[in-house]
């Protein structure tokens, strides 16, 4: 009976095995067979990969969108329940809250456009006419600039100046608002008829921010149910770690970028620097971008004032290195902390690998992604170790 049992036994793990194997070479053959006719179907895989994108583009805007603005609605839920709801009425503080972060949205928006595009639209001209002139007056008069600031290397700024900056590049003058404008038209054209998409992408992310708990659930049932149960909180955790990374570092971020602006507006006002706001726009923005951003966004000023009058550039080179110090040792760390919790080194990796495949947004990004990527392979490092740990202890004991 006992070898009966065996036999059977054998006989069930023999076609288990077969079976198994059966499955994963089939799976196997699938793959490559998709593969080999994704790759015959190039061009047309491309076609409707690009049509799906435009058909899902509400949703993953929607999605992009609620990531974004969940932190300000986080602030303005908890700022309303100790202020009016106080524990009570959570649902309509929920509403209340999503409602009162997308009028701030919309509003700074409204501001954007009415206020700050037309003066950045007029700097843009004045900036095109002056540096038409101080070209000019640079090129054909290197000499006597060098003589009056001996410490600059004039005759390579003049060299550089025409390798990079054709003379007929300011020939338009004035009428540079002739070539920008229907440029700037055809963007505007482009926005308004994917106006109808943006409506449902803000409908969709209202939805999402409602729904998040439901949503997280939803998330955490699906990974409870696919992984194994001493799998499932490790992973659990390790989702909501790099959640906590991507959104602490792009609000701490955004918010540490519109105070270095402001001040950079601030400081160029009182000192009387030319092209306060566009400049400083330029600053706040790029210095989203970890370590490289103050010095990146300074490139701009810098050539603008040499162009202009050399002396301006020596101060706004001065401004930009304060206001890069300050933000470094004392601005960043109060706002960001530790978040990302990588070194350098890790950082310029991002930074670099990041922009070469993705440009700006890729550099804005990279070093979040790296420090979750980072996190993920030492939590699995962790639990291999333990692991091992473990085995060890096991022998030993044997």
């Amino acid at each position: 009976m006992n070898k009966e049992m065996k036999t059977n036994q054998k006989v069930k793990e023999t076609l288990r095995s077969v079976l198994t194997n059966t499955g994963t070479l089939m799976l196997i053959v699938a793959s490559c067979t998709a593969v080999i006719a994704i790759i015959l179907n190039w061009e047309k895989v491309m076609e409707e990969l690009g049509r799906l994108v435009s058909v899902l583009m509400p949703f993953i805007f929607g999605v992009v969108l609620s990531f974004l603005i969940n932190p300000l609605v986080n602030s303005v839920n908890r700022f309303l329940d100790d202020l009016a709801f106080k524990g009570r009425n959570n649902k309509w503080c929920k509403y209340t809250s999503v409602g009162i972060s997308y009028i701030v949205l919309l509003g700074a928006i409204t501001i954007v456009i009415v206020y700050i595009v037309p003066q950045v639209s007029e700097s843009l001209k004045e900036l095109t006419k002056s540096l038409g002139k101080g070209y000019g007056y640079i090129v054909n008069n290197t000499e006597e600039i060098q003589e009056k600031y001996p410490f600059l290397p004039m005759q390579d700024i003049s060299e550089l100046l025409k390798q990079v900056l054709p003379e007929n590049l300011f020939g338009y003058g004035t009428d540079i608002a002739k070539v920008v404008f229907p440029y700037l038209y055809n963007i505007s054209a482009s926005f308004i008829t994917g106006l109808v998409n943006i409506i449902f992408a803000i409908v969709i992310s209202c939805y999402i921010i409602l729904d998040k708990d439901k949503i997280k659930k939803e998330i955490r049932r699906m990974i409870y149910i696919f992984t194994n149960k001493n799998s499932a909180p490790v992973i659990w955790d390790t989702f909501c770690e790099c959640n906590r990374i991507f959104n602490g570092f792009l609000y701490g971020k955004s918010i540490d970028s519109i105070i270095i602006g402001v001040l950079s507006l601030i400081v160029m006002s009182v000192i009387n620097l030319p092209y306060a706001l566009l400049l400083s726009l330029i600053v706040g923005v790029t210095n989203m971008i970890p370590y490289f951003g103050p010095f990146i966004g300074a490139v701009p000023g810098v050539i603008i004032y040499l162009v202009i009058e050399p002396k301006f550039a020596i101060i706004y080179v001065i401004m930009i290195l304060v206001l890069q110090q300050f933000d470094g040792l004392y601005l960043g760390p109060k706002i960001l902390g530790d978040l990302t919790g990588i070194k350098p080194l890790w950082v310029i990796f991002g930074i670099t690998v990041g922009g070469a495949y993705f440009g700006v947004l890729g550099m804005f990004l990279g070093v979040p992604t790296v420090a979750a990527l980072m996190h993920i392979l030492n939590v699995i490092m962790e639990a291999k170790i333990k692991k091992r740990m473990m085995q060890e202890q096991e022998k030993g004991q044997k």
